[in-house]
């Protein structure tokens, strides 16, 4: 007998319209199971409600609270496997963060729905249905944390939310996803090489680090704003490859000499950076010399929830560095 987990954190799919027509949350995780009509005799399930509230409105010491209560579920609950509903529009940096954070030996499932239960066609039930199925397979537990969206399974690293309201708007654009659920059944295919885990360090939700996007016309104004601000951290969504509008330097340079580290990734969302091809001012290899660190093949948002967490740590500049460009760079 399987014991799973559900948490119920809110979203669209623990939403349903009210008298006004609109969707406002309402479902807990009793609610979210009886919806699935999980008809299954060899799992039992742990109600755990966290909270019900849209996605845009969690924090960081939410995520924080999240990931001791999965150590809950596992450690006094004694669960098999864990699923997590979720609101889409942070989805994606929620199970990242749990990505990096837990190191526990069973499945720990994230998923949500594109359409409420009010509406037609909702894929509430069917994906809280495959999520369970894959929490409860013993596989899963060696691919770090998952998203399971429109019957895929795609570890947390790689997702993405690619389409704004699209059933299968889940993806990993650049590898894929590494299985699906097939005729009641979790069907693998691949097993991620990449899984980092860090600490969470104290006071981490009082940490401040910021987006700063790039786009014809930029100058350093915004960056300037930011470190009077007492910004911690800065990720820069450059262009294409890793490179900048030449009057944003003299803001990075100010940020690296105070130094505030400075993450570079790109607005296009395929592929990998380069490191030595261009030497224009602002190029990839312009900014490296100045002390910018390369910022891997992830959206700036997990970039960001990458470094709160070595930030919170008091990691060092070498340490950042080491943690972002390992993999792809070093």
């Amino acid at each position: 007998m399987k014991r799973i987990a559900m948490i119920s954190t809110g979203g669209t799919i623990a939403m349903q319209a009210d008298a006004s027509g609109l969707a406002n949350s309402a479902l807990g995780a009793r609610k979210l199971l009886e919806l699935a009509n999980i008809d299954r005799t060899d799992i039992t399930f742990v109600e755990m409600e966290y909270i019900n509230i849209p996605s845009p409105h969690i924090q960081i010491e939410d995520l924080v609270t999240l990931k001791e209560l999965v150590e809950k579920a596992v450690n006094e609950e004694k669960v098999d496997g864990v699923v997590i509903t979720h609101g889409t529009d942070t989805l994606q940096e929620t199970a990242y963060f749990l990505d990096l954070t837990l190191h526990l030996n069973v499945p720990v499932v994230v998923t949500g729905a594109q359409r409420n239960s009010s509406l037609t066609m909702s894929d509430a039930a069917l994906n809280i249905a495959d999520s369970v199925l894959v929490a409860s397979d013993q596989r899963a537990s060696e691919m770090g944390v998952l998203v399971v969206f429109g019957s895929e399974i795609i570890p947390a690293r790689d997702v993405i939310k690619e389409h704004k309201t699209a059933l299968t708007t889940f993806k990993a654009i650049d590898f894929g996803h590494i299985g699906h659920v097939n005729n009641g059944h979790c069907v693998w295919t691949r097993k991620p090489l990449i899984h980092d885990h860090y600490e969470i360090g104290s006071e981490i939700e009082k940490l401040k680090v910021a987006i700063v996007p790039t786009y014809i016309g930029q100058d350093s104004t915004m960056l300037r704003y930011l470190l009077n601000d007492g910004i911690d951290g800065i990720i820069i969504e450059g262009f294409g490859a890793g490179h900048v509008p030449q009057n944003m330097v003299p803001g990075i340079q100010e940020a690296i000499e105070k130094n505030v580290p400075v993450i570079l990734t790109s607005r296009s969302r395929k592929g990998s950076m380069l490191t030595d091809t261009y030497g224009f001012i602002g190029s990839e290899t312009y900014l490296r010399k100045m002390g910018v660190i390369q910022g891997e093949d992830l959206t700036p948002d997990k970039l960001r929830i990458k470094l709160l967490l070595l930030l919170s740590t008091h990691a060092t500049h070498a340490e950042i560095k080491q943690a972002y460009e390992q993999h792809f760079y070093l």
